[in-house]
């Protein structure tokens, strides 16, 4: 499953009337050279099944799901911008309007720092607004991010858990672990609380209420095996989660703290990090989630 991000603009009506999405396979310059947009071609690349967050009029207002792989279509008869190729990509959508509408403002902070960067083009500028583009292609981790936001989770969870599946289907017990691994909680947050001895892998802390089972190779990104491996977690005091998930600190092959340049040396001190240097006993199934995380957060 792909997630896209679609700014409707003047087509919202189209798309809400129509059921579909379309946009030109290049224009013309004044010159007359043809130009290609990387935002036009993410339509291209709809697959069915995928989903397409619909942006208007300063909210995010629907979910749509594609209906069927993106294809080749003439241009509607609603545009009528004359350098527009006649020839563009059209996605037939489902449109699902969503009950809580979310506000750009509310997430730019928060997209701009943990997921613009993997989002093809950026979503956002400089000054917090939404980018003046047709359609983006998010990473797996932003599209759960807003599913959260908009309180629509529930409604998509056997889609991502039925993607993550490589053979049959999960059982309802698999599910229900499958969805509390999610956020912490059931079987995952047992073992867990087992593996690193009721306390925090990097500070020691033991308070369960102050304690986060969290993956390391995100849920989002993992198949259902490794949404529900061992390995695959650390027990992380809230704070260290939270870097963690972030991509703010990571851990080296040997466990050794790895500090992001974007944490300035005054918050090392504030929270306190300069009083570790290292997880101490990780397995060989921990050092290949953390190359993962490694890689994904661009920690040389």
């Amino acid at each position: 499953m792909q997630f896209f991000w679609v700014n409707l603009g003047t087509t919202h009506k189209e798309a809400k009337e129509g059921k579909f999405l379309w946009a030109p396979l290049s224009s013309r310059s004044q010159t007359g050279k043809e130009q290609t947009r990387r935002h036009w071609d993410n339509v291209g690349k709809v697959r069915a099944g995928d989903l397409i967050f619909c942006y208007h009029d300063n909210y995010l207002r629907a979910i749509a799901t594609a209906q069927r792989d993106a294809y080749q279509a003439v241009r509607p008869p609603t545009r009528s911008f004359n350098e527009w190729s006649n020839q563009g990509h059209r996605v037939d959508i489902a449109l699902a309007d969503l009950k809580r509408p979310l506000r750009s403002d509310d997430i730019a902070p928060t997209y701009q720092a943990q997921f613009d960067v993997n989002t093809e083009p950026t979503l956002f500028n400089s000054k917090g607004n939404v980018n003046q583009i047709y359609m983006a292609q998010l990473p797996a981790d932003a599209a759960l991010y807003l599913l959260e936001q908009t309180e629509v989770i529930a409604d998509y969870e056997d889609q991502l858990i039925d993607e993550g599946s490589e053979g049959k289907a999960p059982s309802a017990t698999t599910r229900e672990a499958l969805v509390k691994a999610r956020i912490g909680q059931g079987t995952f947050r047992s073992r867990l609380l087992d593996r690193w001895d009721q306390k925090c892998a990097l500070t020691g802390l033991k308070n369960p209420s102050l304690l986060v089972a969290s993956h390391i190779e995100a849920w989002a990104f993992a198949d259902n095996k490794a949404r529900l491996d061992t390995d695959n977690g650390l027990l992380l005091a809230t704070h260290i989660d939270r870097l963690f998930d972030c991509g703010l600190i990571s851990f080296g092959e040997n466990g050794q703290l790895l500090i992001s340049d974007d944490l300035a040396a005054e918050e090392h001190k504030i929270l306190g990090l300069d009083q570790y240097t290292s997880i101490p006993t990780l397995s060989e199934g921990n050092r290949r989630y953390l190359e993962k995380h490694r890689k994904r957060f661009r920690f040389s």
